[in-house]
C-alpha cells in the first residue's frame, strides 16, 4: 500500500513539473523568440543607418588637434563596438577646380574596383586615391599631390552616411546607377584619415570628420536594446560638453519600434503560459483528489496516537510544500535545460536568455508563485474540500467576465498590444473558458451517470458493475474528466491556433505575391523593366503578364489608393482566398475585361516631317510616340510658324500618340490667371501637310477635320491633338475594394484622379482586397487603363511590373534580368516561415499541444491507478462473490472508458470554443505583425486525427497495462497485494 501511495505522490509531483516546465519553457522562450526578432529587425534597418556616428564638421585649428578629436570621439563610442573613421573636404576648390576628397581607414572593406587599383595609404607628401564620381580635372600644387590610381564604387553608405553633400551624393547616386544628368564635380577618395586629414594645401579647409561603430544586430538584445536611446544620447551629451561642433546620431527610432513589436509577440506567446498555469492548478486539484483518501486514514492513525489539530495541519502543509516545490523546482529545471538546447541550436548565449527569463528575479518569483499556488491547491482540496456551490459560483463568475470583456470589446489583439489589465485578461482568458467548460461537464455528468446506470440495467455485468459504481461515487469521477475535458481542450487550441498560423503565412505569401515571381525595377539599377528584357523575353520562363501599378485618389480626399491594371484573364492564374471578393475570379475577369488598344500612328521611318502652315501665333510642337517597347518618349518637331515643314527624329517601328503644343513665349497675348498676372497665350489655326483621320483636341485645341486645327494654348494645360480611342467613348470598368466603391455615383460611375491624371471609370463589382495591395485598391484591364492614360498623357500609365507564372524563379538572378528586382513566392514563404518569432510561437505551441496531451494521459493511468487502490476492499468482496478477474478488469476498464469518453467529448466542445473565441479574437500573425489578409480558423484536421488517435492507442495499452497487472492471480485474496 505504502508503494501505491509513493506512486501516487511522484505522479502528482510529475504533473506538478510537466507544468511548470512548460512556464519556465514559455518564459524563456517568449524572450529568445523576441531576442531573434529583434535581431532580424535590426539586420532590416539599411546598412548606412544602422551605425551610431559622432559627427564634427569645421576647421581642426579653430577647436581642437585632430588627435585630441579622435580621443574624445573613440571613447564616447568605445561601448558601442569598433570605430571606423571617415574624412569628407565638403566641395573644395582649387585654383578655380572645384572637387570632393575623402578618406576612410580600410577603404576597401568599403569599395568595388571597377577599373585600376585600390590607393596605398595616403600621406601628407603623396596621396593616390580612386575616382567614385563625376568628372573633370584633378587639381595639382604645391602641397596637394593627388594621384588618380582606377575607378570604384561604394558597396556601402556606412563610413559617410549622410556627412556627403546633396551635390556629392547626388553625383555618387547618378555614378552608380550611369544615369544621364549635369556634370558633376570628382569625387575622389583615399586610403587613410591621418594623411588625407594633414595634406597641407588643405590645412585650413573645412571638413567633416566622422567617427561610425557599426550596430551589430548580434549585440542587440531585448534586455539592452531599452537602454540604447539612453546610451547614445550620453555620447551625445558627452562630445557636446566637449565641443559644440559634435553631433552623435543613431537608429534609436527604429531600434525602439523594432523592440516594440517584439514585446508584442512576446505577450502574445503568454497566452500559452496562461494555458500552462490552468493545467498545472487542474492537475493539482485532480491529484490532490487522488490523495485524499490516503491523507485521511493518515490523520485517523495518527489521531488515535494522540496527535492534535494543528499538528495534523503542519504535517499536510509539510505533505504539500515538499511535493510542491519539488515538481516545481525539478519542472524549472527541465523547462531551463530546453531553453539551453534551443538557444544553442538558434546560436543565441543561453545564459544571458536565462538569466533575463526564468533565472531572473521575475523569472525566480514566477517559479515560487507557482509553488505556492499547487501548495495552496493541495491544502484546500485535501482539508478544506469546498463545496460544489463555491465551484458553480466561481465559474458563473468566471462566465460573466468572459461575456462583460466581450461587450465592451477588452478582449482583442489591441489589449494584447497595449498590456496592462485588458492584456492580461486576454492572457487569462483560455483558463477562464477552460473553467467554465469543466465546470459545466462536472454538473452533466452526475445525471449522465445516473441515466448510463439506468439504460444499463439489462447490459452485461461488467458494464453494470462500471456504470453502478460510477453513479454511485461519480466525485472521483468528475474531477478526472474536468482534467480531461481541459487538458485535451488546451491541446486541441494549441493546435488550432499552431495551424492557423502556419496557414497565415501561407496566405500571407499568397497575398504578397499570388503567381511565382514578381519583377519590378530595381531602385539602385534604375532600369525599367522592359528595358532591361522585353516581355518576350520573360514569356521564355514561362506565362509572363503585363501590370501597370500606378497611385490613385478620390477628388477632394485624402485617401489615396492603389491602382493596378493587368490582363483580366491573370486573375484566374492568382492564389486567390475565397473571401476576397464574393464572385469567382473568372467572372471578375468578365467584368473588367475591355479590349482597347492603344490607337496611334505607324511611323514606317525614322525621321519625322511633318509640314504644316499657321494662321496665328506661332507654337511649339512635339510629337508623343510609343517604342517598340511599350515606352513613351517626347520628341522636339521645333517651333510652327508660317508654312514650314517640322521634323525630328524618332526610333525605329514607333508610332505617333499624339502632337503635344506649347506656348512660344512670343507675349503677343496675354491672358489673367487668376490673379498672378498676365500669361502667355498662343491662338490660331494649323493646317497639316497630312490627313489625322478621326482624330481629337484636347485643352484648347479643336479639330476642323482631318487636316486642320484651331488651337488657343497657354502654359496652364497641355494642349494635345491625339488619335481617338475607345476609352472615350466608354468608362474603364473596373473592381474597387468597398470604401472607393462607396463612392461612385447611382450609375456607377466614378472619377477618379491616377497619377495626377482624371479618369472616370464604371465600377464592375466590389473586392475586400485585392493581392499585392496593402489597403484600397482599384483593379482594371491593363490594356484600356493604359489607353485611357496615355491618350491624354502620354508615358502617364506604361508596364512597370511582370508577373511570372514560372518553374524556373532562379533563372531571374541571371542576365539580362539581374539588374530587376525580383520577389518569388517561394522566397517570401521561407521568409515567413523562418521569422524568429514565427518559428518560435509554432515550436510553442506544437509543445503546449504535445504536453496537453501527455498530462491528459497521466490524469487517466492516475485516476485508474488510485481506483484499484482504493476500491481494492470493494474489488475484493466482488471476487468473494464469484466475480472472475477478467469481469473485475472488464469493469475497471469501462469505467477508465467512460471517463475518458466523457472527458473527449467535452475536451472536443472546450477545444472548438477556444480555437473559435481566442484565435478569431488575437488577429496577429505568427510573426507579430498585424496580418496584411484575415487570419482564418484552421484545425488541421490529420494532426487532430493523429494525435486523438495516440491517445486514444496509448490510453488502451495504460489502461489494459495497470489492470491486468492489478488482477493476474487466478485466487482470490491477492487485494492486499495491489499496488505492491
Amino acid at each position: 500500500m505504502r508503494r501505491s501511495f509513493t506512486l501516487c505522490v511522484l505522479v502528482v509531483a510529475l504533473g506538478i513539473a510537466v507544468g511548470t516546465a512548460m512556464l519556465a519553457s514559455v518564459l524563456s522562450g517568449s524572450l529568445l523568440a523576441r531576442d531573434r526578432s529583434l535581431e532580424h529587425a535590426t539586420a532590416q534597418i539599411p546598412a548606412s543607418e544602422r551605425a551610431v556616428r559622432a559627427l564634427w564638421f569645421g576647421i581642426p585649428a579653430q577647436d581642437a588637434p585632430r588627435r585630441q578629436l579622435d580621443a574624445w570621439a573613440e571613447h564616447a563610442l568605445h561601448g558601442f563596438g569598433g570605430v571606423t573613421r571617415a574624412l569628407v573636404y565638403r566641395e573644395t576648390s582649387v585654383n578655380g577646380h572645384v572637387f570632393d576628397l575623402a578618406a576612410v581607414d580600410g577603404a576597401s572593406r568599403f569599395l568595388h574596383v571597377t577599373s585600376g587599383r585600390l590607393p596605398r595609404t595616403c600621406t601628407p607628401h603623396f596621396c593616390e586615391v580612386v575616382q567614385l564620381a563625376g568628372s573633370g580635372p584633378i587639381p595639382q600644387l604645391p602641397g596637394l599631390k593627388l594621384v588618380r590610381v582606377g575607378r570604384a564604387r561604394l558597396t556601402s553608405a556606412l563610413p559617410f552616411g549622410t556627412i556627403l553633400t546633396r551635390q556629392s551624393s547626388s553625383a555618387l547616386v547618378r555614378a552608380a546607377v550611369a544615369y544621364h544628368a549635369p556634370v558633376s564635380p570628382p569625387f575622389l577618395l583615399a586610403e587613410g584619415v591621418n594623411g588625407a586629414a594633414t595634406l597641407p594645401a588643405l590645412d585650413f579647409e573645412y571638413r567633416s570628420y566622422a567617427w561610425v561603430a557599426a550596430l551589430d544586430p548580434h549585440s542587440v538584445h531585448p534586455w539592452t536594446a531599452p537602454r540604447f536611446g539612453d546610451e547614445v544620447e550620453a555620447a551625445r551629451s558627452e562630445l557636446a560638453a566637449r565641443s559644440r561642433q559634435f553631433d552623435v546620431t543613431g537608429p534609436t527610432e527604429a531600434v525602439a519600434a523594432a523592440l516594440d513589436q517584439s514585446r508584442v509577440a512576446g505577450r502574445r506567446l503568454l497566452l500559452i503560459g496562461g494555458e500552462a498555469a490552468a493545467l498545472l492548478l487542474a492537475f493539482t486539484v485532480l491529484a490532490a483528489t487522488r490523495l485524499r483518501r490516503d491523507v485521511d486514514a493518515a490523520w485517523r492513525r495518527l489521531t488515535w496516537f494522540g496527535a492534535r489539530l494543528w499538528q495534523l495541519v503542519a504535517l499536510t502543509a509539510a505533505e504539500s510544500v515538499a511535493i510542491a516545490v519539488i515538481g516545481t523546482i525539478v519542472g524549472w529545471a527541465a523547462g531551463c535545460i530546453v531553453t539551453v538546447l534551443v538557444a544553442r541550436k538558434l546560436g543565441d548565449d543561453a545564459g544571458a536568455v536565462l538569466s533575463h527569463s526564468a533565472l531572473s528575479g521575475g523569472g525566480i518569483a514566477a517559479a515560487a508563485t507557482a509553488a505556492l499556488v499547487a501548495t495552496l491547491v493541495l491544502v484546500v482540496v485535501l482539508r478544506i474540500r469546498p463545496s460544489p456551490v463555491v465551484f458553480d459560483a466561481l465559474a458563473a463568475g468566471a462566465l460573466g467576465a468572459i461575456l462583460l470583456a466581450f461587450a465592451r470589446g477588452s478582449a482583442d489583439a489591441q489589449s494584447l498590444v497595449a498590456g496592462g489589465g485588458t492584456g492580461t485578461f486576454l492572457i487569462l482568458l483560455p483558463g477562464l473558458i477552460a473553467f467554465v467548460a469543466a465546470v459545466a461537464t462536472a454538473r452533466l455528468l452526475a445525471p449522465a451517470l445516473r441515466l448510463a446506470e439506468r439504460w444499463g440495467r439489462h447490459a452485461p455485468v461488467p458494464f453494470r458493475l462500471a456504470a453502478l459504481s460510477l453513479a454511485r461515487n461519480p466525485g472521483y469521477a468528475a474531477v478526472a474528466v474536468t482534467f480531461v475535458v481541459v487538458s485535451l481542450g488546451f491541446a486541441l487550441f494549441a493546435q488550432a491556433y499552431r495551424q492557423t498560423l502556419a496557414q497565415a503565412e501561407r496566405d500571407q505569401a499568397n497575398f504578397a505575391v499570388p503567381v511565382d515571381a514578381i519583377v519590378t525595377e530595381d531602385l539602385s539599377s534604375l532600369v525599367p523593366v522592359l528595358d532591361a528584357a522585353p516581355l518576350s523575353k520573360f514569356s521564355q520562363l514561362g506565362h509572363a503578364a503585363p501590370v501597370t501599378r500606378l497611385s490613385g485618389g478620390l477628388a477632394h480626399e485624402a485617401a489615396p489608393f492603389t491602382v493596378v491594371g493587368l490582363p483580366p484573364d491573370e486573375l484566374t492564374r492568382l492564389r486567390w482566398r475565397a473571401d476576397n471578393a464574393s464572385s469567382s475570379p473568372s467572372t471578375l475577369a468578365r467584368r473588367i475585361a475591355f479590349a482597347a488598344p492603344l490607337h496611334a500612328l505607324p511611323l514606317t521611318t525614322r525621321d519625322l516631317r511633318l509640314p504644316v502652315r499657321v494662321h496665328g501665333d506661332p507654337i511649339r510642337v512635339d510629337a508623343n510616340v510609343e517604342t517598340q517597347r511599350g515606352e513613351f518618349i517626347r520628341v522636339s518637331l521645333g517651333v510652327a510658324a508660317g508654312t514650314t515643314t517640322l521634323h525630328g527624329r524618332v526610333p525605329a517601328g514607333a508610332k505617333l500618340v499624339a502632337l503635344t503644343f506649347g506656348v512660344t513665349n512670343s507675349g503677343l497675348h496675354g491672358a489673367a490667371n487668376g490673379g498672378t498676372g498676365a500669361q502667355t497665350i498662343d491662338r490660331g489655326t494649323l493646317d497639316f501637310g497630312r490627313a489625322f483621320p478621326s482624330w481629337i483636341g484636347t485643352n484648347g485645341v479643336q479639330a476642323l477635320g482631318s487636316h486642320r486645327i484651331r488651337y488657343l494654348v497657354a502654359p496652364q494645360l497641355t494642349s494635345r491633338f491625339r488619335a481617338r480611342q475607345l476609352t472615350d467613348a466608354r468608362p474603364v470598368p473596373v473592381l474597387a475594394t468597398p470604401r472607393v466603391a462607396a463612392a461612385a455615383g447611382p450609375d456607377g460611375r466614378l472619377p477618379l484622379e491616377v497619377e495626377g491624371q482624371p479618369l472616370t471609370v464604371q465600377i464592375a463589382g466590389t473586392i475586400s482586397r485585392f493581392p499585392t495591395v496593402d489597403g484600397d485598391a482599384v483593379v482594371a484591364d491593363g490594356e484600356a487603363l493604359s489607353t485611357a492614360l496615355n491618350a491624354d498623357s502620354p508615358g502617364s500609365a506604361v508596364t512597370n511590373e511582370v508577373w511570372l507564372s514560372t518553374g524556373d524563379p532562379a533563372a531571374l538572378g541571371r542576365p539580362p534580368f539581374n539588374v530587376l528586382a525580383a520577389q518569388t513566392h517561394a522566397q517570401v514563404e521561407r521568409a515567413l516561415r523562418n521569422e524568429p518569432l514565427a518559428r518560435g510561437a509554432l515550436l510553442v505551441l506544437a509543445g503546449a499541444a504535445a504536453i496537453a496531451l501527455a498530462l491528459a494521459l497521466i490524469a487517466i493511468a492516475l485516476g485508474l491507478v488510485t481506483d484499484v487502490r482504493d476500491e481494492h476492499g470493494e474489488l475484493f468482496d466482488l471476487e468473494s462473490q464469484g466475480a472472475r478477474p477478467a469481469t473485475v478488469r472488464r469493469q475497471l476498464r469501462l469505467r477508465a472508458l467512460a471517463v475518458a469518453g466523457f472527458g473527449l467529448a467535452g475536451g472536443l466542445v472546450t477545444g472548438a470554443i477556444l480555437s473559435a473565441l481566442v484565435v478569431d479574437l488575437v488577429v496577429l500573425t505568427a510573426g507579430a505583425a498585424a496580418p496584411e489578409v484575415p487570419l482564418r480558423l484552421a484545425l488541421g484536421w490529420p494532426v487532430v486525427a493523429l494525435g486523438l488517435a495516440l491517445l486514444i492507442g496509448l490510453g488502451s495499452v495504460l489502461v489494459v497495462a495497470i489492470t491486468r497487472r492489478a488482477f493476474h492471480d487466478r485466487a482470490a485474496g491477492r487485494h492486499v497485494e495491489v499496488g505492491t
